[in-house]
């Protein structure tokens, strides 16, 4: 008996592996084919990729560019999840000698990271003129 299940489960499973999508480059411009988290150009141009991101808040387009002749990887941004705040009850404090209520003080939640749940890539076009990397500081 226990040997038949375990025969049958393991036909079923794959069965259920041989139906699964199977990952593939999705080819968006001559020599440009994109996968997962990373494209790869082939061409003597730069390209400028486009996705839609599927993130928890909604469907955002993405773009990113991918130099010539090399494999990059894309890292797309979804927006940060605030976890719910909280009140914290606070102690009473003595003034004068005498207990006095203090309010509970709000504590805001903490900011959860998101990743994609889809990626899309839409499109891919030439642009030798792509706009300047961002240096990371605000001023």
């Amino acid at each position: 008996m226990g040997l038949r299940l375990t025969f049958a489960l393991g036909v079923a499973a794959l069965g259920i592996t041989a139906l699964a999508p199977t990952a593939s480059a999705k080819e968006l411009a001559p020599g440009v084919r994109c996968e997962v988290h990373a494209c790869r150009n082939d061409t003597d141009d730069v390209y400028r990729v486009d996705a839609e991101v599927t993130c928890w808040n909604g469907i955002s387009t993405q773009t990113r560019y991918i130099g010539r002749r090399t494999t990059e990887l894309m890292n797309f941004t979804c927006t940060a999840k605030m976890d719910h705040g909280s009140w914290e009850h606070q102690p009473p404090e003595i003034r004068d000698g005498k207990h006095v209520h203090v309010p509970p003080k709000w504590v805001p939640g903490k900011l959860i990271p998101q990743e994609p749940k889809w990626v899309e890539y839409v499109n891919a076009v030439v642009d030798n003129d792509p706009p300047p990397a961002r240096s990371g500081s605000a001023g």
